[in-house]
């Protein structure tokens, strides 16, 4: 996730014994972060930023997708990445997956993006 606010959100909703979040304090991915996940044994990272966008296609959409686009290609080489990417406008502007609900978080986690 982007902020602690949505890691604290899904230890509520799973419960602190099923919780797999971390923040990235922000809307980047670093290595440092990577390699930190990769010291603990992750397989996959699954990023779920805030939706960045108003509607598709627009000049925000274009940036963020492109935005993600390079994080994948930095870091694919060395884990699996996917996204929680809303294509199917189940979030408002700048919500993070975990603010819309358990129900839709689990929707954008079964749709998540893996390329």
């Amino acid at each position: 996730f982007e902020g602690e606010k949505s890691c604290m959100l899904y230890a509520s909703l799973f419960g602190l014994e099923n919780d797999i979040s971390v923040a990235v304090c922000g809307s980047s991915l670093i290595t440092y972060q990577v390699d930190l996940l990769l010291s603990l044994g992750v397989k996959e990272i699954i990023v779920a930023f805030d939706k960045q966008f108003q509607q598709s296609g627009d000049e925000e959409f274009k940036r963020w997708t492109q935005k993600l686009t390079d994080i994948h290609k930095k870091y694919s080489p060395k884990v699996q990445i996917s996204f929680m990417f809303d294509k199917w406008n189940l979030l408002g502007y700048k919500e993070s997956p975990i603010d819309a609900g358990k129900e839709k978080f689990l929707e954008l986690f079964k749709r998540r993006i893996i390329l």
